[in-house]
């Protein structure tokens, strides 16, 4: 099974813990869909399988738009309800001209810099993993694939760690994984409510 890499930068909210059995949803603060519907969802979710041993978490990243997915702007949502960009936009088309509820989870932030910074070889090979026919190539395919995912990492002007090594598809992207970091369940964008609890009854029951 797939293993979830995860670093942050800082713990902005709560006790970024990592326990048993983990649902972690990826935001950026410049995301309308992230505020109008997947964190109201995961602030659902806490309260419905909290007692069942689910532990919530969220990250805040930033992978397009680096001067709208800063720290900076996580510390501001969560302190004071502080929207930016098309997020503040299309609250204001809804009257609202701050977050009109609170993030109920823990939140840390990605790990953000200079690629030659945040990136090491063994992060390219984590890379190459997330490809299903990596481990069928032959050792000289693999090491050719290593290779060109070490220059496009090193190469990166800005970017962020968990985003980008585990090949996330964008925000939000939800991982539910295992204390031992495997990946039990993954998906990019948004879903149905009764399709969570489905699938989150199977973890919990």
């Amino acid at each position: 099974m797939k293993k979830f890499y995860l670093r942050t930068t800082e713990i902005l909210q709560g006790d970024f813990e990592i326990k048993e059995l983990n649902l972690l949803v990826v935001f950026q603060v410049n995301c309308p869909g992230c505020f109008l519907y997947s964190l109201p969802q995961a602030n659902k979710i806490r309260r419905r399988y909290e007692a069942k041993g689910l532990n919530v978490l969220g990250l805040s990243t930033a992978f397009e738009d680096f001067e709208w997915n800063t720290l900076e702007n996580t510390r501001s949502l969560l302190s004071e309800g502080k929207v930016v960009g098309e997020t503040k936009k299309a609250l204001m088309k809804l009257g609202k001209d701050k977050l009109p509820y609170n993030i109920e989870f823990p939140v840390a932030f990605d790990q953000l810099g200079k690629g030659s910074e945040i990136f090491q070889r063994e992060d390219a090979y984590f890379l190459c993993e997330t490809n299903p026919r990596f481990k069928s190539m032959s050792p000289q395919q693999q090491e050719q694939n290593v290779r060109q995912a070490q220059l496009f990492l090193m190469e990166s002007k800005v970017s962020s760690y968990t985003f980008t090594i585990n090949n996330l598809g964008g925000t939000p992207s939800w991982i539910l994984f295992h204390k031992n970091m495997t990946i039990l369940e993954d998906w990019f964008g948004h879903r149905e409510e009764s399709d969570f609890f489905i699938l989150l009854d199977k973890y919990t029951a």
